[in-house]
């Protein structure tokens, strides 16, 4: 993945510097290249318009491709719920309840969270992000720009078992915490966003 503000300042170069070459071989009277120069700044102002008005923060294909071309999202079930106290607001979207793992294939399965298994054998991180950003637009929340490890790898904290925290969230601090789904018709499994809870510090 690259920062879209990088490639934003690269193409805006290759932009200017093909609207003065332009410049020169009309100037110059050098038609036989006009064609190309002119299909190539379209190109790149196809690309520069794009960047401009993108709310993604980080390109890969696949988040260009997403964006682009948005895919069918199901419609997952959860409850939201609000704590408030001295030191901080928190919405807590839950996921996954008792009540949905009791009834597996008759409720709307939980979105699904990419991860990629850490070389210990025991804890995942999430490189990408998308899976979970795909969610969050659903939920009307800011996306995470960046991936990030699983929380016990860096705590050693055995309560930190399948959380994933990002201080740097837009809202104050988000955590996502993941449970193993296993689909009752298909006997599939796969690790699932259990809840996302974002926590507004006051302070």
């Amino acid at each position: 993945m690259i920062a879209t503000s990088t490639v934003l300042t690269i193409v805006t170069i290759l932009l200017v510097i093909s609207v003065v070459w332009l410049a020169y071989i009309l100037i110059r009277g050098q038609t036989e290249s006009l064609l190309r120069t002119i299909v190539f700044i379209i190109i790149l102002g196809i690309i520069f318009v794009y960047l401009q008005n993108t709310s993604l923060t980080t390109l890969s294909f696949k988040a260009v491709r997403n964006d682009l071309f948005p895919p069918k999202i199901p419609q997952y079930q959860y409850t939201v719920t609000t704590s408030d106290d001295l030191y901080s607001y928190r919405t807590i979207y839950t996921f996954i309840t008792i009540d949905i793992l009791e009834k597996g294939s008759t409720s709307p399965p939980p979105p699904e969270l990419k991860l990629v298994m850490d070389p210990n054998g025991r804890t995942f991180t999430i490189e990408n992000p998308e899976s979970l950003n795909l969610v969050l637009d659903q939920l009307n929340l800011p996306r995470v720009r960046h991936g990030i490890k699983e929380l016990y790898s860096i705590t050693g904290n055995p309560a930190d078992i399948g959380v994933y925290r990002w201080d740097d969230y837009d809202l104050g601090t988000l955590f996502v915490e993941r449970a193993l789904y296993q689909q009752k018709n298909s006997m599939q499994s796969y690790n699932a966003i259990a809840r996302i809870i974002v926590d507004s510090r006051k302070y």
